[in-house]
């Protein structure tokens, strides 16, 4: 499979069998067996916000119907989220959309601010091949919105503290740094003359005012330690498609050691 580009929806995307940079992230952080079972996890609403959100700044990706009510608890309402939900449909209710519409729209006019025109290719997604030691591995990505040409991925964040502190938190605990990788070699795939010029921003947005976003570029230790992770993904997942063998947490008593933060504070 050589790379290529895919006109598809978010759902049809996510339905997808290749190793995705999220899949990669529960390979990491839990186990194999986890990460087979990523897929056709229901939306949370931390979730569905995002995708609305992304819907009102790119003008692409999961569609949405406004419910109005105001909460989910009667029966009518919750009838109507389900009715949405098998029609393929975000639902959101009405005052969350009001406010979601005011974020993504402060959001767009302080990217303008800092000369980022949003005039590339949004929601699109891709697909690529990993070598590995069990053969060929293949792989997909969406991107937020991308510049193909000029070889620069911007990937949207909402977050409730885009503080640069609190970020740097968040990348490590959510693992960012995979995706990052794993998107960059999506591009250099796809565009091979790019290879080591490709860009990567992540803009990490406050859903609530003041609405401020953070537009920050990983580092080449950031970006080092997302492929290392990344390719660590790619074999164990070809390890495992190959043997059709799916571990947790090991076949064998494990030892339950102290982290290092409490030792340090206990000898403090």
């Amino acid at each position: 499979m050589t790379a290529q580009l895919l006109d598809i929806s978010p759902d049809e995307y996510h339905r997808r069998p290749e190793l995705s940079s999220t899949i990669a992230k529960t390979l990491n952080s839990k186990s194999p067996l986890h990460a087979k079972l990523e897929r056709g996890k229901p939306p949370t609403k931390l979730m569905d916000r995002g995708s609305i959100m992304h819907r009102l700044l790119l003008g692409k990706g999961a569609y949405y119907e406004v419910c109005q009510f105001g909460d989910w608890r009667t029966k009518a309402a919750q009838a109507a989220r389900d009715d949405a939900r098998a029609r393929g449909l975000v639902p959101v209710l009405a005052r969350d959309f009001e406010e979601y519409n005011i974020a993504a729209e402060a959001i767009r006019v302080q990217l303008v601010e800092r000369g980022i025109v949003l005039d590339g290719d949004s929601e699109i997604a891709a697909t690529w091949q990993e070598p590995s030691e069990h053969g060929p591995v293949d792989c997909r990505c969406m991107f937020d919105h991308v510049w193909l040409d000029r070889g620069l991925i911007l990937d949207f964040k909402i977050t409730e503290d885009a503080a640069p502190s609190s970020v740097e938190r968040t990348a490590e605990n959510l693992n960012y740094a995979i995706q990052a990788a794993a998107y960059t070699r999506a591009l250099t795939a796809l565009r091979p003359s790019l290879a080591g010029k490709i860009g990567f921003m992540f803009a990490f947005c406050e859903p609530d005012e003041p609405h401020a976003i953070n537009l920050s570029t990983p580092d080449g230790v950031f970006m080092e330690l997302g492929d290392r992770r990344w390719r660590r993904a790619v074999e164990t997942w070809a390890k495992c498609t190959a043997t059709d063998t799916w571990p947790s947490y090991g076949n064998t008593v494990n030892t339950l050691y102290p982290p290092a933060w409490a030792l340090s504070k206990e000898i403090l």
